[in-house]
C-alpha cells in the first residue's frame, strides 16, 4: 500500500515537473540606465496558454549584478499576457521607469503594471491603480497621464500619480459624432479639459 502511494506521489511530481517549461526573459539594462549592472527578467511558463488575468503566470525580477553577484531589488508574481517590457519615464524624473504589459483587450488596448525606478533607495514603488488605465501616455509638460482608448467611440481620460497611486480626474473625452452625427470637438474638448485640470491643480499648491 506504502509502495503504491509512493508510486502515486512520484508520478504527480514528474507530471507537475514536466509538464512544465520554463523560460526565462532576461533584459540587460546598461543601455537603458545611466547606472550599470540592473537588469529585468521575467519567468514563466512556456506551455501555460490560460489567459486568466485574476491568476499570476509570470515572476518580474530587477536585480544588480555587483562584484559577480546578483542583488535581487525587487521580485513581485503578476499577469503578463504577452510578456513584454517596456522602459518610459512616467513621473518625470529623467529615469525610466518599467511596465510590464498586463493585458489586451478585444480592440487591443494595452495596460500595464508600473514600477517607478528608485536608484537613491535602491527600489522599485508599484503605482496601484495603473493597470486600470488603458495605452497610458505621459505628459512630461504638465506631469500628467492621459489615455486614447479604443472603443465604439474612443474615449480619453486625464490621471496622475500621487504618492503610490493613481487619481482619476474623472473627465470622459469622446471622440466621433454623437447620436445625431453632430461632431463632438474632441480636439477643443481635450485642450479645455486640460486647462481646467490645470488650474485645480494649481489652486491646490
Amino acid at each position: 500500500m506504502k509502495k503504491n502511494i509512493l508510486l502515486l506521489i512520484c508520478i504527480i511530481l514528474q507530471t507537475v515537473v514536466f509538464g512544465q517549461k520554463k523560460e526565462l526573459k532576461k533584459i540587460n539594462c546598461d543601455s537603458i540606465f545611466t547606472q550599470k549592472g540592473y537588469s529585468v527578467s521575467l519567468e514563466y511558463d512556456a506551455e501555460d496558454k490560460s489567459w486568466d488575468e485574476t491568476k499570476p503566470n509570470i515572476i518580474f525580477t530587477f536585480s544588480k549584478q555587483s562584484n559577480g553577484k546578483e542583488k535581487i531589488i525587487h521580485r513581485e508574481k503578476l499577469f503578463s499576457k504577452f510578456k513584454n517590457v517596456e522602459f518610459i519615464d512616467f513621473n518625470g524624473d529623467g529615469i525610466k521607469d518599467i511596465l510590464v504589459e498586463n493585458i489586451s483587450d478585444v480592440r487591443s488596448n494595452l495596460t500595464y503594471n508600473l514600477f517607478l525606478v528608485d536608484f537613491k533607495n535602491q527600489k522599485l514603488r508599484k503605482i496601484d491603480g495603473f493597470s486600470g488605465i488603458k495605452n497610458p501616455n505621459y505628459l512630461k509638460k504638465y506631469d500628467l497621464i492621459d489615455c486614447t482608448v479604443m472603443s465604439g467611440r474612443n474615449w480619453t481620460s486625464f490621471y496622475k500619480i500621487e504618492g503610490n497611486k493613481i487619481k482619476d480626474f474623472g473627465y470622459v473625452i469622446e471622440d466621433g459624432e454623437d447620436e445625431n452625427g453632430k461632431d463632438l470637438e474632441y480636439d477643443k474638448n481635450y485642450d479645455l479639459t486640460l486647462a481646467k485640470i490645470l488650474k485645480s491643480e494649481k489652486q491646490r499648491k
